[in-house]
């Protein structure tokens, strides 16, 4: 990932997706590894920052949209855990055109592919930038690219893989970045190890990577041209294209990994950090005016209701 020492506003991100996908699991991984939380809860243990209300204890599902705060490398991020039974399905829904970006949470199942229309079309209708996070990588049972060939089927827009992963003995032990092309290997609850990429993890890397820059230069003239010519793209161009195209509404990146385990989400951080749009893009999409108007929204809410002022992710979800 190129340097970028600018510090950007509080964003706000929701967590969308079908029951059973690991939505609660991914947010109590996040709030753990950003330092959020001292020890990382469980559905299991009925202990988690979300879903602490008594029926959603006893149902061991997200009843309610769960709002949490926190931050990565001094930026602030509010995540919005939404409820994936369809019985809230509005209630997600209806949260969606406040966010700045929405991370759609599936499992990697051709078979449960269709679950996720709902919810990538609504994020498209509305021309939310969205990104899509494979959890449960850890028991994939077959390719991902079938699991991605079937939700390309009910995706609106591109879905662009931004890693391949990395098998050994039938089981997913690691990735490789694709815009980085760098390979690294899973450590259980840990950052993950970077590894040399090599043989046939290196031909597969190759290949893809071109796959992802063909749809990148789908919107890009210069990046074309620099295919057709045989000529490297840098690296910090790449990057640029991957974030315009997101916040353009181009593409939905694809990332993978494992909440449970912890696997992929420091890389999906630093992919929101670095690509998720500011609280203008939203504020303009909405036609609030930019970001004047939704500190006065901050504002006047924190003037009626008293206490701290927070977060713009905190008063758009109200």
């Amino acid at each position: 990932m190129p340097k970028d020492n600018t510090k950007r506003g509080p964003r706000c991100v929701a967590l969308v997706g079908p029951y059973g996908s690991g939505k609660t699991t991914l947010l109590e991984s996040i709030l753990w590894i950003t330092g959020a939380t001292q020890r990382k809860g469980s559905i299991s243990g009925r202990n988690t920052v979300g879903d602490a209300a008594a029926e959603a204890r006893a149902r061991q599902m997200s009843v309610e949209v769960n709002t949490a705060t926190t931050s990565y490398l001094d930026e602030s991020f509010t995540i919005l855990d939404c409820p994936g039974s369809i019985e809230f399905l509005q209630d997600t829904l209806n949260i969606l055109p406040s966010v700045d970006a929405a991370l759609v949470v599936c499992e990697p199942d051709p078979l449960k592919a269709a679950m996720l229309q709902p919810y990538l079309k609504r994020l498209a209708d509305l021309n939310i930038p969205h990104a899509l996070f494979v959890n449960k990588i850890d028991k994939a049972a077959g390719a991902v690219r079938d699991t991605l060939s079937m939700l390309q089927e009910v995706a609106p827009k591109p879905l662009v893989l931004r890693q391949i992963p990395i098998w050994e003995r039938g089981i997913v032990t690691g990735y490789v970045d694709l815009a980085l092309e760098r390979a690294h290997i899973y450590r259980e609850h840990a950052a993950s190890e970077i590894v040399e990429m090599k043989g046939e993890v290196q031909a597969r890397e190759g290949e893809a990577r071109f796959q992802m820059l063909e749809k990148l230069a789908d919107y890009n003239e210069h990046l074309m041209e620099e295919l057709l010519s045989d000529v490297p793209p840098p690296r910090d161009e790449i990057f640029a294209d991957l974030q315009r195209d997101l916040v353009e509404g181009h593409i939905v990146p694809v990332f993978f990994g494992s909440a449970e385990r912890d696997n992929g989400i420091r890389r999906l951080l630093k992919a929101l950090r670095h690509e998720t749009p500011e609280v203008e893009r939203v504020a303009n999409r909405l036609g609030f005016g930019g970001k004047d108007t939704v500190l006065r929204v901050m504002k006047t809410y924190h003037s009626a209701h008293g206490g701290k002022l927070r977060s713009p992710g905190f008063y758009r979800a109200r």
